[in-house]
């Protein structure tokens, strides 16, 4: 249970006790925000939704991602000089989000539901976070088929319950609100360009993420014009993400309302139900438990991000048919392919898939500050 009276956002002032969590100190923050000077006020900013039209006038409908265009880039210059995409990620991160070693002691609790291609909620959960530093928190996963701890201390991570890594969906709950510039991040030889974009006569200062082939709706991060406040991201595959019920912590902007969207239907749906300042800190709080098992060595079950890619020569023998191949792949501590072996597929497409993949190149993956060897699947297909 947790101690002390906790401020929970929004309308709710009181958070119900949490069964299986140890006590911490809590402080309690205001409900509501503090503005600064050149902020909107939370009822000046219009909520955005990803939808053909508006159904209010009280909302903005940002349209569909359904479609890509090559070779077109859409709205008005702002400046004409592009920027460097880290440096900027800084800027906006400084501002935005959680993802930082200079904040107070925090802890989080975010509902989520997701959603398949029909619509139906197939499943729904909470995530907690109780942050300290990059090697003193905890992460607690409770959904309807995932249980799951993660105790991050100086000798290492260890973890709890369900042993396998969160889904791409379920690591996106977390990241969408703590770290909204998460996918960006990944991305590598990019350059960033600032335009203005308008949608149903209200603007926004949108950042657009782009390589040397611009297209029509490129990855991108969209704030209100006169401040930081990030409202909407397009982000990887067909993602659409719009930030709504934005509250100050610590000087930063969260978003107490975030709902993802994938090819305009609804992927996820996420509620900050409290957001508060850990009053005070005990070791022993941060201590796992003896059955927790401890992460490193080789892992599996992660998405590594490749940096350079090398794509397969077609084998003649493989020409005019569609063969799909898929291969394992160990990535080691420098992001280099230690091994490539063959799955499934036939013997010439696995060893043209192999050889590509040895040839390209990943970032090294971390377990908090540690490089680790990840085991992956990858797949190749020939037209």
């Amino acid at each position: 249970m947790i101690s002390g009276m906790p401020g929970v956002l929004s309308q709710r002032c009181v958070l119900r006790s949490l069964a299986g969590v140890v006590a911490f100190g809590v402080a309690t923050i205001a409900c509501g925000r503090d503005a600064s000077p050149k902020d909107k006020a939370p009822g000046q900013m219009k909520v955005i939704v990803v939808a053909p039209q508006a159904k209010a006038e009280s909302e903005i409908a940002i349209p569909p991602a359904t479609s890509v265009t090559l070779g077109l880039q859409i709205g008005k210059a702002v400046r004409s000089e592009d920027s460097d995409l880290s440096t900027w990620i800084r800027t906006e991160s400084a501002v935005n989000g959680l993802q930082s070693t200079d904040l107070q002691p925090w802890y989080i609790r975010i509902s989520y539901d997701r959603y398949d291609e029909d619509g139906d909620n197939v499943d729904s959960g909470t995530y907690e976070e109780f942050w300290v530093g990059p090697k003193k928190y905890k992460r607690i996963y409770d959904a309807d088929n995932f249980h799951q701890a993660d105790y991050a201390t100086e000798k290492g991570l260890f973890r709890r319950g369900d042993q396998q890594w969160p889904t791409p969906a379920e690591l996106q709950v977390g990241s969408e609100v703590i770290d909204p510039f998460y996918y960006s991040a990944t991305l590598h030889g990019f350059h960033t360009r600032t335009v203005e974009r308008t949608f149903n006569g209200y603007k926004l200062q949108c950042t657009f993420v782009e390589n040397q082939l611009p297209i029509s709706d490129p990855t991108q991060h969209c704030f209100e014009l006169d401040g930081h406040v990030l409202r909407y991201a397009r982000g990887v595959g067909w993602n659409q993400t719009v930030y709504n019920e934005i509250l100050s912590f610590q000087g930063r902007n969260i978003a107490q309302d975030v709902d993802v969207s994938d090819g305009g239907k609804p992927y996820l749906k996420l509620r900050v139900e409290a957001l508060e300042l850990i009053s005070k800190v005990k070791d022993s709080d941060f201590e796992p438990p003896q059955d927790a098992v401890e992460i490193g060595g080789r892992i599996s079950g992660v998405r590594p991000t490749i940096i350079r890619t090398v794509y397969p020569d077609m084998p003649a023998s493989l020409r005019r048919q569609h063969v799909s191949v898929r291969i394992k792949v160990v990535i080691g501590t420098d992001g280099k392919v230690v091994s490539a072996s063959g799955i499934s597929g036939p013997p010439e497409g696995q060893a043209a898939c192999e050889d590509a993949y040895r040839k390209s190149l990943f970032a090294p993956y971390f377990v908090l500050d540690k490089a680790v060897e990840v085991e992956a699947e990858f797949g190749c297909s020939f037209n």
